[in-house]
């Protein structure tokens, strides 16, 4: 736990200039950090080690919805001088060896980068250009609702899907008060949208992408 907890905080992100408004201890550039304390709380766990070292994980839990059962990604970290090497789409792959995901009928994350997306899309065989929009619009508030992550349940959601005329570019996000600077993952989302494999809107301050795709439980190792 430990070592995830170090990987966390050097690789994440760094906080963006709003943060201050969530808490007077955090500060604009320094690294968002998190303790092994905290992390305890997930239910699974996988790693990927590189030379006996650790280079990216994956936490999820699992919990029924009214309309299924979601796996959900509650942190996906890999190490920054190791990224588009596919590390965080194996880790997700691997999730469907663990018995509570041979049973999720979904699986959904809230991240600020579109990699993330991208990865999860992946878990679902689907291009994240093509997801399934009104699967999000229809099942989001019931996940959302269920869930025993408090900062997930506490989420308001945003964009096109759940706000009539927003006129924000948000298509499919959650306000989660998460302010982490946005300048990595907005060069991400710039060559996603150039390559037109982008569909989930733009990320506002504070916010973070919400993705969510279905799945066929017990089907997921095919």
């Amino acid at each position: 736990m430990k070592s995830c907890a170090q990987l966390f905080s050097t690789n994440y992100g760094i906080w963006g200039e709003k943060a201050r408004s969530v808490s007077k201890y955090i500060k604009p550039g320094q690294p968002v950090k998190m303790t092994d304390s905290k992390l305890r709380n997930h239910t699974v766990l996988v790693t990927c080690f590189q030379h006996e070292k650790l280079v990216g994980h994956a936490f999820a839990s699992v919990w029924s919805f009214e309309g299924g059962v979601v796996g959900w990604i509650t942190q996906l970290v890999v190490d920054r001088n190791l990224r588009r090497r596919y590390i965080a789409t194996q880790l997700l792959q691997t999730l469907k060896l663990h018995p509570l995901f041979q049973r999720v009928t979904a699986v959904g994350l809230v991240s600020s980068h579109p990699a993330a997306c991208t990865a999860l899309a992946k878990y679902a065989n689907v291009d994240v250009c093509a997801v399934d929009l009104s699967f999000i619009r229809e099942h989001a508030v019931n996940v959302l609702e269920a869930s025993p992550v408090d900062y997930i349940k506490g989420a308001q959601l945003r964009g096109d899907l759940f706000q009539e005329n927003s006129h924000t570019g948000a298509v499919s996000s959650a306000f989660t008060e998460f302010y982490v600077d946005h300048a990595e993952p907005s060069k991400a989302l710039e060559q996603f949208k150039a390559k037109g494999k982008w569909c989930l809107g733009e990320l506002l301050e504070g916010h973070e992408y919400l993705a969510l795709f279905p799945v066929s439980p017990g089907r997921a190792l095919k």
